[in-house]
C-alpha cells in the first residue's frame, strides 16, 4: 500500500465482509449486546481489540511505509475524519507491541471482537480496490476543476498576446473578418434578438463554444469502477455517484470564473484586450452551464437517495438543505438576469443579483462543511470565488475612496441631455458615479464616459454657476470654460455668459441622455454630492495603441460622441468624425464647452436631422486608404454599432489589401 492509499482510506471501510463494523456487536467495555449502528469515535479511539486488530492489518500490508507515514494515518483515521475526532489512545507501535501474540483466527462478521484478529484477504483485497478507485476519482474531479478554471482564465490571456505575432496585416484583418467581427448568426450583436438575447460575435462564439465543450468532455471522462464495490450496491449507483459528484465539482470550479468574468476590476481586463462587455457576455454563458451542473448534481442524488430509501432521513441533515438552498438560490438569479428586467429595473437586478449570488456562496460553503467539515478541501473553490468577489469590491472602494466626496453640478441641455461638472478630480476612460443623496438606494451606480477635462478646453467663457462655485470657496476648480445652455429652467440664461478664467485643479465634464432610472432624477437638481469611482480606461482600445494608429474615422451617434472625442483630440494622426445627432442644443453645448478650436481638431462631419449612410461614408473613406492602416471606432445606439460592425467585416473580405480594424465603444448589458 503506498502513501497516497492509505491516505484516501476510511478506517470504518477496514473491517467489512468478515468483521464488518455495521454488522459486528459493539463492545461497550466489555459488555456484549447488539445494536444496528456504527460505534462512536470514542469506541475507535479506546478500544484495545479494534486497536490491535488494526495495527497488525497494517503491519502486515503497508510494511514498506514509514512508520511516519503510518502514525499519522493512524491519527488522522483510526477515531474516523471529523475535524475533532479524538485521537487514539495509545500510538501504531504502542498498539501493535501490545498485542503480545501472532493473530491467527479471523472473527466472524456476527460475533463481538474481543481481542486481535485477522483481517481476511477477500475483505482487503475488496476494501483496498474500492478505497484506491474512489481516491483515483476524486483526484480526478479536482484535477478537471482546476483545468477548468485555469484554461478559462489562460486562454484569454495567451489569445490577447497572439496579437504581438507579426503576422501579415492583411492576414490578420481576413482572420478577424471572418472568424472574429461578424455576430455568429445574422447582423444582430448589439441589438438583442428577440429583445432578449445577445449574439455573440463569432470571436466570442468560439470561447463560449470551449467552455461549453470542455465542461461537457469533463464531465464524462475519467470514471472507472471498483467492480465489485464495498460502497455501492451496483456499478450503475457507483458511476451515477461519481458522476454527480463530478457535477458538483465543476459546479464549484466554475463560481470563480462566474466573479471574475463579471468584475469591472477583473485581471483578465488588465491582461487582455477584450472588452468589459465580453466578459460580461461569458458570465452569463458560465452561470448557465454552472446552473445546470449544480441541478445535475441535486437531482442525481436525489435519485440515488430514493433508491435506497435514505432520502427521509439525509434530507433532515443540514448539508442536505443548504445544498437545496445554494441550487435554487442559483436557479433563480438565471431567469432574474434577463435583458428584460436588467433594462427595465437594473437597480433592482442589481440588489437582488448580489444577494441571491452570496447567498448562493454561503450555501455551498455550509453544503460541504456540514458534510465533511474542511476535510477534502472542497471549500477552496468558495474562498477562491469570494476572494475574488472581495478583490474587485475592494478596489472599487479604494478607486472611490481617493477623491472623497466631491460636488456636481448639472445643466440642462434639451428634454433628452444634461450635463454633468464635476471640479476637484481628474480622470478620463470611464468612471462609475454614485449620488447618495439622490435616491435612498445610497449604493447604485453608473458608468459613464468622460468627454473631457476642464483644463484642458480652450474656451475661457463660464456660465454664472462657476462664479457662484468661485464665490464659495471652490478654489479647486480648474481653468473651466462652460458655456450656459440657457435651458437649466431659464436661472443661467437669465443671467447670460461671462468670460473669466478659474486657476485650480481641473475637472470632469460629462454629458448624459437620460433615461427611465437614476439619470431623471438628476434633472431636477443644480448640484448634488458625488462620488467618483475612476479610472477606468476603454481595455477594447488596448492602451495606447489608438492613439498611435496612422489613421482614425470615428463614427457616434447621440451621447456616443463623449467616449469618442478624448480619443480624437489625444491623436496626432489623420482623424475625421463622422456624428448622427438630433438635438442642436447637444452640438452647441459639445461645441461651447470644448471649445471653438478644439472642436474643429476633431474634424466633425455632423449630420443633424438627416439620416447618415454608414455603408457609403465607410466605403469612402476606405478607398482612400487602400494601401494605410484605417481604424474605425464607433460609439453610437446598438443598430449603429452593429452596421458599422457588418460593413467593416464586408469591406476587409470583399478587398485582401484593405487594412481595417474595428474598436467599438460601448457599456455591455
Amino acid at each position: 500500500m503506498n502513501t497516497g492509499d492509505m491516505e484516501g482510506m476510511d478506517m470504518g471501510g477496514m473491517y467489512m465482509s468478515d468483521m464488518d463494523m455495521s454488522d459486528m456487536d459493539t463492545v461497550d467495555m466489555g459488555t456484549s449486546w447488539m445494536i444496528e449502528e456504527y460505534p462512536d469515535p470514542k469506541c475507535y479511539a479506546e478500544n484495545d481489540a479494534l486497536l490491535q486488530t488494526l495495527a497488525y492489518c497494517m503491519y502486515s500490508h503497508c510494511h514498506t511505509e514509514a512508520n511516519s507515514t503510518l502514525q499519522r494515518y493512524w491519527e488522522m483515521n483510526v477515531a474516523g475524519t471529523e475535524a475533532n475526532q479524538p485521537l487514539p489512545k495509545e500510538s501504531y507501535q504502542q498498539a501493535l507491541w501490545s498485542i503480545g501474540f501472532t493473530p491467527n483466527i479471523t472473527v466472524n462478521s456476527t460475533e463481538v471482537l474481543r481481542s486481535a484478529s485477522l483481517v481476511s484477504g477477500a475483505t482487503y483485497t475488496l476494501q483496498y480496490n474500492t478505497l484506491t478507485n474512489v481516491e483515483r476519482v476524486e483526484t480526478s474531479h479536482e484535477t478537471y476543476g482546476l483545468v477548468l478554471i485555469l484554461t478559462g482564465a489562460i486562454i484569454p490571456i495567451s489569445l490577447s498576446m497572439a496579437r504581438f505575432i507579426p503576422f501579415p496585416g492583411p492576414w490578420k484583418a481576413k482572420f478577424e473578418a471572418l472568424f472574429i467581427l461578424p455576430p455568429l448568426i445574422g447582423n444582430r450583436h448589439k441589438v438583442p434578438v428577440f429583445n432578449t438575447f445577445i449574439m455573440p460575435t463569432r470571436g466570442q462564439a468560439l470561447f463560449i463554444a470551449y467552455l461549453i465543450i470542455i465542461n461537457i468532455i469533463l464531465s464524462a471522462v475519467g470514471y472507472e469502477t471498483a467492480n465489485p464495490s464495498a460502497w455501492y450496491a451496483s456499478e450503475p449507483i457507483e458511476i451515477a455517484s461519481y458522476v454527480s459528484n463530478r457535477a458538483g465539482v465543476l459546479s464549484f470550479a466554475n463560481i470563480p470564473l462566474l466573479f471574475l468574468y463579471s468584475g469591472r476590476n477583473n485581471v483578465l481586463l488588465w491582461l487582455t484586450n477584450w472588452s468589459h462587455s465580453t466578459f460580461l457576455l461569458l458570465h452569463r454563458w458560465v452561470a448557465v452551464i454552472c446552473v445546470i451542473e449544480a441541478c445535475l448534481h441535486s437531482a442525481m442524488y436525489l435519485q440515488i437517495y430514493s433508491v435506497d430509501y435514505s432520502y427521509s432521513s439525509e434530507s433532515k441533515l443540514p448539508y442536505w438543505y443548504w445544498g437545496i438552498i445554494a441550487t435554487l438560490s442559483l436557479v433563480i438569479l438565471i431567469p432574474m438576469s434577463t435583458l428584460q428586467i436588467r433594462k427595465r429595473c437594473y437597480e433592482l437586478f442589481l440588489a437582488w443579483h448580489i444577494f441571491f449570488s452570496l447567498l448562493a456562496l454561503i450555501g455551498c460553503y455550509l453544503h460541504i462543511y456540514y458534510e465533511y467539515a474542511h476535510q477534502y478541501g472542497f471549500e477552496n473553490w468558495i474562498y477562491i470565488a469570494f476572494a475574488i468577489w472581495a478583490f474587485e469590491r475592494g478596489f472599487r472602494i479604494l478607486r472611490m475612496a481617493r477623491h472623497g466626496i466631491l460636488t456636481a453640478h448639472v445643466s440642462i441641455v434639451d428634454d433628452d441631455y444634461i450635463k454633468l461638472e464635476i471640479p476637484g478630480i481628474a480622470a478620463d476612460g470611464h468612471v462609475y458615479l454614485y449620488f447618495p443623496t439622490l435616491t435612498w438606494r445610497m449604493w447604485e451606480n453608473h458608468p459613464f464616459s468622460v468627454m473631457a477635462d476642464f483644463q484642458q478646453s480652450g474656451d475661457t467663457r463660464t456660465s454664472k454657476r462657476s462664479l457662484d462655485c468661485l464665490a464659495e470657496g471652490k478654489e479647486e476648480i480648474a481653468k473651466i470654460n462652460i458655456t450656459a445652455t440657457g435651458n437649466d429652467s431659464g436661472s443661467e440664461s437669465a443671467h447670460g455668459s461671462r468670460q473669466v478664467s478659474l486657476q485650480g485643479r481641473s475637472g470632469l465634464l460629462i454629458y448624459i441622455r437620460t433615461e427611465a432610472g437614476i439619470t431623471r432624477h438628476l434633472r431636477g437638481k443644480s448640484h448634488l454630492p458625488v462620488l467618483v469611482e475612476s479610472t477606468y480606461r476603454p481595455t477594447s482600445i488596448v492602451g495606447e495603441e489608438i492613439t498611435q494608429a496612422p489613421n482614425i474615422i470615428a463614427i457616434a451617434g447621440g451621447v456616443g460622441v463623449t467616449a469618442i472625442s478624448p480619443i480624437l483630440l489625444g491623436h496626432r494622426g489623420w482623424h475625421k468624425l463622422i456624428w448622427a445627432v438630433r438635438s442642436k442644443s447637444l452640438v452647441d453645448s459639445v461645441e461651447d464647452a470644448l471649445g471653438e478650436s478644439r472642436f474643429k481638431q476633431m474634424n466633425a462631419v455632423i449630420f443633424h436631422d438627416q439620416r447618415m449612410e454608414i455603408p457609403r461614408l465607410l466605403e469612402e473613406e476606405v478607398a482612400r486608404f487602400m494601401e494605410q492602416e484605417l481604424t474605425v471606432v464607433v460609439s453610437g445606439p446598438p443598430r449603429m454599432a452593429d452596421e458599422v460592425r457588418m460593413v467593416v467585416a464586408r469591406l476587409i473580405e470583399s478587398n485582401p489589401s484593405v487594412r481595417l480594424k474595428l474598436v467599438e465603444e460601448s457599456f455591455g448589458w
